[in-house]
């Protein structure tokens, strides 16, 4: 079927073609202009020459009838701001002014396009009661009965203003709806005085001065002989003045595009605005077209998801391009993917199948959607919260990690992204110095320069373009992607303008900032841009917003998203003047927006041959992704129309929890476990823990000691339970060797354990050295770097208040060991590292670090203590033997107590030691109830590991055989409950009891 534009174009070649010279063709935007000169082209006649008339937009055709240029979205921003700011009594901050600014800007866009009188809308409300429906003119009147076709309801305003005026009880909304009201007639004239002084405008101010100067001007001072109005729908009140003026004059032609199949026009809404436009606007010629009477064949599709969405056009233009319905791929200009919602774009250019070489874009992406933002969104949130920390700004762990994850700088320094990552965890910095980083990190050096004063413009503006500058650079010398690259590169480009634009024109209206920062100012100014794409709308693919199809026709036609509250888009009421004032004043409501928008889809879908419509199916809970009414209008209203509907499924391989993951003991896996064992030459050591842990889960074990796959732990805000371990064990560790000194032991008394008690400066600062060695990582301030520890910067905070509890715990500590004095204290975490043979074949590498080696006389009976430190809760009663191996139903697995028994062998191996052994734990949490109790097993106190080690080492050996037996695969442990805070739980598939 032929075009609505074609048709036009057809019939003023064959009647006009000398004549077009002096003719301008107006058109709703510039993609429809460009179209129509393609159209004019192939219609005239072979062999004579074109003469090509002026063709233009509806905008720039109204600027030719006024002396002001429209000014910048950021000059209407600041120049509003600061006549706000001349008629308020308290300055506004301009980053929270900018998004009701854009409001009322638009709403004074509306009052102008619409011809109100912009005093009596904004009268004061003490007077407004006085207002109904007969203060209007008669000129008013009739201008908004034409319109909207029907009589203005009477009392309507008068409804209106009981609602907000106050004449019950005080209500703050209300007021302070009323004290804003009173100012926006003044603002209003203010606004725009400032404006024309300077020869500026915005584009309403521009309409009705057109539509004004338009009433005193004669044929002979418009420079066309005829004007030629194309595809307009609903227009302006300021629009139809000028199109009355224009024809009036006997100089403009209309033509309307009312070509919808009947059914279709007897119920869309907004069919009757374009009904009344044809008659009060005819045009010259009858253009004869084939009218539409039925629906093409339509499909609608519901995708259960976004990404979906998008991977089926891709799948969809591939098939269109194989079967035949795009005839070129290479150059697909029939063929047209409307974007409603402008979130796909980027998805959709990398889901395009290599077929269509080439595309054409027209359409505006969002700034606020853009990679660059999502960044500048992260690095504005780490700054808000740094904090100096002993003269050094410093940034919060969780904000630096939300920078160095982002996609952009991945991509330009990925290896320093993890190693940014690893060092935080290592040394569990909570906050980090910025100047730490740059050095440690030189190559991202420009994201962590901190801003001293984030209320000094010049500082945060030069910051952010340094930021875009390192960006744009660094994905100039990826070698990854060079496509998605380039598209990075324009929007990085776009943001740079924007930024620079914002920079000039703050210093230029003297926007200073109070509270908030000039990061917020860009962060919400520059969101509120847009990158508009360009194209050669005559090569190619077709991708477009909903606005750019007016006046056009291709015969595929694509729309992902047609979902309810994205097309028709749910627009919410962004304004400071009320519907029902609106309508009252014959200005746009929202109903009004969205009869636009079906108007815009019925005519775009009723000349194509095949149409597809998809739709987000998913629900998750309570939600439900709704389909747009359009949809369902198609299959409930005209279900005679050729329409089909049906769901797309993805084949996703089922991820159940079923069966838990069982790993096989392959020959390369069992080379790397046999890295354990005393005979392999590339060695690797069992520990206490990592024995505990393969008897808690094989699978564990295997992805944590064979694969060295490690989870960070997450970095909190307060000590947990291991760095408080650490540091008790570090205190008591030093407050006994300072004693020993150099010897090989040291006899302690209980007049040596009161002196420890007794001397509390030195017992602090040994606590506050090991906290800020261990959980505030400040350097070593000794001035040999390979000497002791030494730092004493005082504590603050929760490090003082944990300061406080160990100093409790070691005088517990010392007070309690006065029991067993006298006692020598031999050696505090001493590492050793043996052979342990498991049986005649397989002899393992095994390591322990001992927290402290002690002897005693009990009895005269001399043996050697093996203690560990515990601040957790475990338990020193061991139900029975079994128990270190395997969880009973009431009791969970003695795994200190087995730790205790390795280090004892570990001892007696690398000692050659034969005598008694005690294991002991000290649990410091019990110190204030229990006291210091012995191990036990069955009750009885555990004097001498030698009772129970001939079982011990048959079972430990039993177990570690499995290890190195490749029948005998990596699985889970079945009691699922060991699960509950595993890292690795997501891996694998183990189900996990609540």
């Amino acid at each position: 079927m032929q075009s609505f534009l074609s048709k036009i174009a057809q019939v003023y070649c064959a009647r006009e073609s000398d004549a077009m010279l002096d003719y301008c063709f107006i058109f709703p935007n510039k993609r429809s202009g460009t179209f129509f000169r393609k159209f004019l082209t192939e219609h005239t006649p072979a062999g004579q020459p074109m003469i090509e008339p002026e063709v233009t937009t509806i905008s720039d055709f109204i600027a030719e009838f006024s002396d002001k240029i429209e000014a910048s979205r950021y000059d209407l921003l600041f120049t509003l701001y600061n006549e706000y700011n001349r008629l308020t009594d308290e300055i506004e901050d301009f980053d929270r002014f900018v998004f009701w600014g854009d409001m009322l800007i638009n709403d004074f866009n509306d009052v102008d396009k619409y011809m109100v009188d912009a005093h009596e809308l904004f009268a004061n409300v003490k007077h407004l009661k006085e207002i109904n429906s007969d203060y209007l003119t008669d000129e008013q009147k009739q201008i908004i009965n034409e319109y909207w076709g029907e009589n203005l309801p009477l009392g309507s305003s008068e409804r209106f203003w009981t609602h907000v005026t106050n004449d019950g009880e005080p209500h703050k909304n209300r007021d302070d709806f009323m004290k804003l009201w009173q100012v926006l007639a003044p603002l209003y004239d203010n606004f725009r005085t400032s404006l024309a002084n300077r020869g500026l405008c915005y584009s309403g101010m521009q309409y009705r001065e057109a539509a004004d100067n338009l009433k005193h001007l004669t044929r002979d001072d418009i420079p066309y002989s005829r004007v030629v109005i194309v595809g307009f729908n609903v227009l302006s009140i300021a629009e139809v003045k000028i199109f009355e003026r224009l024809r009036n004059l006997g100089i403009a032609d209309f033509y309307w595009d009312l070509n919808f199949p009947e059914f279709i026009r007897e119920t869309n809404s907004a069919v009757h605005f374009v009904k009344k436009y044809i008659k009060k606007f005819p045009s010259r010629y009858d253009l004869n077209q084939e009218p539409v009477t039925t629906l093409p064949e339509i499909e609608i599709v519901g995708v259960p998801s976004n990404v979906g969405q998008v991977k089926l056009i891709g799948r969809m233009l591939e098939h269109m391009a194989a079967d035949g319905t795009v005839s070129n791929p290479a150059n697909a200009i029939d063929t047209a993917v409307v974007l409603p919602s402008e979130e796909l774009f980027i998805e959709l250019l990398h889901s395009l199948p290599p077929v269509y070489t080439s595309v054409n874009i027209t359409m505006g992406y969002p700034l606020k959607l853009t990679p660059m933002a999502a960044l500048l969104r992260n690095i504005v949130s780490m700054h808000l919260r740094a904090k100096k920390i002993r003269g050094e700004w410093c940034f919060f762990h969780e904000d630096i990690k939300d920078v160095i994850s982002h996609s952009l700088l991945t991509a330009i320094a990925g290896k320093s992204c993890e190693a940014i990552k690893e060092y935080l965890n290592v040394n569990r910095l909570f906050t980090a110095p910025a100047k730490d980083i740059r050095e440690r990190f030189p190559e991202l050096s420009t994201i962590f320069y901190p801003v001293d004063d984030l209320k000094e413009a010049g500082k945060v503006f030069e910051y952010t373009l340094s930021l875009i500058q390192f960006i744009d650079d660094g994905l100039q010398h990826t070698a990854d992607d060079k496509e998605r690259h380039a598209l990075e590169h324009g929007f990085l480009t776009r943001y740079r303008q924007s930024v620079e634009q914002l920079a000039r024109v703050a210093a230029k209206y003297n926007i200073t900032m109070k509270e908030n920062t000039f990061f917020h100012l860009i962060e919400r100014t520059v969101s509120g841009e847009s990158v508009n794409f360009i194209g050669e709308p005559l090569n190619g693919l077709q991708i477009m917003g909903v606005l750019e199809t007016r006046a056009l026709d291709f015969d595929n036609i694509i729309i992902p998203s047609m979902n309810e509250r994205i097309f028709p888009r749910k627009h919410y009421t962004r304004s400071f003047i009320p519907d029902l004032l609106r309508r009252c004043y014959g200005m746009a409501t929202i109903e009004f927006q969205e009869c636009i928008y079906s108007y815009y889809f019925y005519r775009l879908i009723s000349r194509a041959s095949h149409v597809t419509l998809l739709y987000d199916a998913r629900t998750t809970g309570a939600r439900s992704s709704e389909m747009s009414r359009y949809l369902y209008q198609l299959l409930y209203l005209y279900p005679d129309g050729n329409v089909r509907h049906r769901n797309a499924f993805f084949d996703i391989p089922a991820t159940g929890r079923n069966k838990p993951l069982e790993i096989k003991k392959s020959p390369d896996i069992m080379s790397r476990i046999n890295r354990y064992l005393a005979s392999s030459d590339e060695k690797r050591y069992l520990s206490p823990s990592s024995i505990n842990c393969y008897i808690n889960c094989p699978l564990q074990f295997y992805l944590q000691y064979v694969c060295d796959l490690y989870i960070d732990d997450d970095i909190v805000d307060y000590m947990d339970e291991s760095t408080l371990g650490t540091i008790v064990h570090r205190v008591a560790e030093l407050s006994y060797k300072r004693c020993r000194g150099d010897k090989p032991e040291i006899k302690i008394t209980s007049e040596l354990l009161d002196s420890l008690m007794n001397e509390k400066v030195e017992l602090e600062r040994l606590i506050t050295r090991s906290i800020n060695e261990v959980y505030n990582k400040l350097p070593n301030s000794s001035p040999n770097p390979d000497s002791e520890y030494v730092n004493d910067t005082p504590l603050f905070g929760q490090a003082l208040v944990i300061g406080r509890t160990i100093v409790h715990f070691m005088k517990k500590l010392f007070e309690l060991e006065k029991q067993w004095t006298p006692f020598y204290f031999v050696e505090g975490e001493k590492k050793y590292r043996c052979a342990y043979k498991l049986n005649d074949e397989v002899t393992v590498n095994l390591t322990s670090t001992i927290d402290r080696i002690d002897r005693i006389v009990d009895n005269n009976i001399e043996r050697v203590r093996i203690v560990d430190y515990k601040t957790g809760g475990d338990n020193t009663d061991v139900k029975d033997f079994v128990n270190l191996f395997e969880k009973t139903d009431s009791n969970k697995r003695a795994k200190a107590v087995l730790q205790l028994f390795i280090y004892s062998n570990v001892y007696a191996i690398k000692n050659n030691y034969h005598g008694p052994l005690q294991p002991m734990l000290y649990c410091f949490r019990q110190f204030s109830i229990n006291g210091i109790q012995p191990v036990k097993i069955a009750k009885e106190p555990l004097t001498d590991y030698l009772i129970y080690n001939d079982e011990f080492k048959k079972r430990l050996s039993a177990k570690l055989s499995d290890l190195f037996n490749p029948e005998i695969p990596f699985t889970p442990n079945p009691h699922s409950d060991t699960c509950k805070y595993c890292k690795f739980k997501l891996i694998c598939g183990q189900a996990v009891e609540n």
